[in-house]
């Protein structure tokens, strides 16, 4: 059988394979690895999380082990309005959608939203998972320039007139404006009312990521852009910074009669997210854990954070830059043109055991060479140094500075 010979067209689409990529070299003990944005299992409350679980088991086993509804389970659902409305969003429970985390959630409303041949507008550089999502769905992509404040306002609206003029209506915008996946900048509030306003002008809905928003180092947090247009902006959010990617939960609070379209959407998806995952995660969260672990999830990172800076300062060229993170998983590194990130990946790994994000992986055209994100979540604080001297010395050796 040539199974080739059977595929969907959108699969021609799913070329690359970086997430795959760097989830698997989170297996390779051998080699340090900045290239995965995954959480430190070190920051779960294990001994709390199993508390939580034996008390779901013994309060709602039965329930908890069985399917669930679509939306999600009410009580969950409530949580969650009522932790959208303290940010900022006033929401009711049919206003929230509990999905299996947050890709699913952006994957459901590319399925309710998205024809073959769509446009959607995101950032250069974006979320390599999110691009991946968008073109399964056989989309094509506008790119809007992300600088140390975020997606550019006026490059947007120049981005949208000039898809008007084409008669060419994108279907969203998809950004993340805290703490961005890859560049780990965030958009202070007066662009946010920019972008909100420019894409409300132009009737374009924003989606709104806000899955590292509440691993904020320092600074004020600026409103949710759902908090600005609470008709116009979908947000979508998830479980797996904040308790553990494990339990597989996000959720989308966007207008009620949006919600009840990807409720049938999701029907054919995943037909409900975990019913226990649900349970624990109300529990852990409901009971107030949830704000401990960030506290300690928050003072991890932030270690973190200042040595992977340090370990930049110390053993990297001036002619390099990087971003400065208030908060997240990332800092981008820019190199001089002509700089090649992505053909010295492979090399990295086999001479010096240390791995990056290259540049090409964000940007939906494959550009971006010159650039490399580091994450430093994962990494232990005490290989965050090492792993930028020996990274350092192989671009060093290969004449990148």
């Amino acid at each position: 059988m040539s199974w080739k010979n059977l595929y969907a067209d959108r699969v021609g689409a799913m070329a690359h394979g970086d997430v795959a990529g760097m989830l698997k070299l989170s297996e390779r003990p051998d080699v340090i690895s900045f290239a995965g944005g995954l959480p430190d299992p070190n920051v779960f409350l294990l001994d709390e999380i199993r508390d939580v679980f034996d008390a779901v088991f013994a309060e709602n086993g039965k329930t908890a082990l069985g399917y669930g509804p679509t939306k999600g389970i009410t009580s969950l659902r409530e949580w969650l309005a009522d932790k959208m409305t303290r940010s900022g969003r006033p929401a009711k429970v049919d206003e929230c959608l509990v999905t299996t985390g947050g890709i699913a959630a952006l994957d459901l409303i590319c399925k309710v939203l998205m024809d073959p041949g769509d446009t959607v507008i995101v950032g250069k550089p974006s979320y390599l998972a999110a691009l991946h999502v968008i073109r399964s769905y056989q989309g094509r992509f506008a790119g809007v320039p992300v600088d140390e404040r975020g997606m550019q306002p006026e490059a947007l609206r120049s981005t949208l007139e000039a898809l008007k003029g084409l008669s060419v209506r994108p279907k969203f915008i998809y950004l993340v404006p805290s703490f961005q996946n890859p560049k780990g900048v965030t958009m202070p509030g007066s662009r946010r009312n920019r972008i909100v306003e420019t894409a409300s002008k132009y009737g374009v809905p924003i989606i709104e990521d806000a899955a590292y928003r509440d691993l904020r180092f320092e600074g004020e947090a600026p409103p949710i852009l759902a908090s600005l247009d609470s008709e116009n902006v979908i947000f979508i959010n998830t479980f797996s910074k904040i308790f553990n990617p494990g339990v597989r939960i996000g959720w989308i609070t966007a207008p009620a009669s949006f919600i009840e379209t990807l409720t049938l959407a999701k029907q054919g998806q995943d037909q409900c997210a975990s019913t226990i995952g649900q349970y624990a995660a109300l529990a852990f969260a409901s009971t107030g854990l949830i704000k401990k672990q960030i506290a300690g999830a928050v003072k991890t990172y932030r270690q973190k954070r200042d040595a992977m800076l340090a370990a930049l300062e110390k053993f990297f060229p001036q002619n390099a830059h990087w971003t400065i993170p208030e908060g997240g998983f990332y800092t981008w590194v820019t190199f001089s043109d002509g700089v090649d990130t992505d053909s010295l990946l492979p090399q990295a790994i086999d001479e010096v055991s240390v791995a990056y994000g290259a540049g090409p992986a964000f940007f939906y055209d494959r550009g971006g060479k010159e650039h490399m994100r580091l994450s430093y979540s994962y990494v232990p604080v005490s290989q965050i140094e090492a792993g930028i001297e020996r990274l350092a010395g192989f671009l060093s050796k290969n004449r990148v500075f």
